[in-house]
């Protein structure tokens, strides 16, 4: 998986009144979580971070986030842990970056992509999908957008589990085995 880069300012104002300004001139208040420097506050500017967002980024994109401040500048590896969005502009008001070591696993969440067409559809069954995603542990490096399920052996009364899932010795599965994901 490609990291994204991103850019982003040191915050100095804090509070509602100063979260209103930066939105008016084009930034986001974020938070940075997790680091040897505890909770950062940032400004990340919405038209750099609009187009990672667009694109699906969220807690499975890994992030090179480059912090500057007074002329110096570090980059650490984040995940996106929360976009808070605007109900009614549909635009990005505050963002939660969660800063994660390549050395240490990290808990998170991957969705699950159906592929096929079940056999038990095309003898009238309906695919019904009662998991989106699951719970996994692994390196950030080892990330990925989803997993992919073949469905196309199924036929009416079948149904897949998590226990059937087979994602690889770089995912330890920490959802339940007997959660059903699909069945027909």
């Amino acid at each position: 998986m490609a990291q994204v880069q991103l850019t982003v300012d040191i915050r100095i104002e804090r509070g509602k009144g100063a979260a209103h300004r930066l939105r008016r001139r084009g930034f986001i208040p974020a938070v940075l979580y997790g680091g040897t420097c505890g909770n950062v506050p940032l400004a990340v500017n919405s038209h750099d971070l609009r187009p990672i967002v667009a694109k699906g980024a969220g807690e499975t994109t890994l992030i090179d986030l480059t912090i500057q401040q007074e002329g110096q500048t570090r980059t650490v590896p984040v995940i996106i842990k929360d976009l808070q969005i605007d109900p009614v502009k549909r635009t990005a008001i505050h963002a939660d970056f969660l800063e994660v070591s390549m050395e240490q696993t990290i808990e998170i969440h991957i969705p699950l992509q159906l592929i096929g067409e079940a056999a038990g559809v095309k003898e009238g069954g309906i695919v019904d999908i009662l998991t989106r995603e699951i719970a996994v542990e692994c390196l950030p490096g080892k990330m990925v957008d989803h997993f992919d399920l073949d469905i196309s052996a199924l036929k009416i009364g079948d149904s897949l589990t998590v226990a059937t899932l087979s994602i690889g010795a770089d995912y330890k599965i920490l959802t339940d085995p007997g959660t059903i994901i699909v069945s027909i």
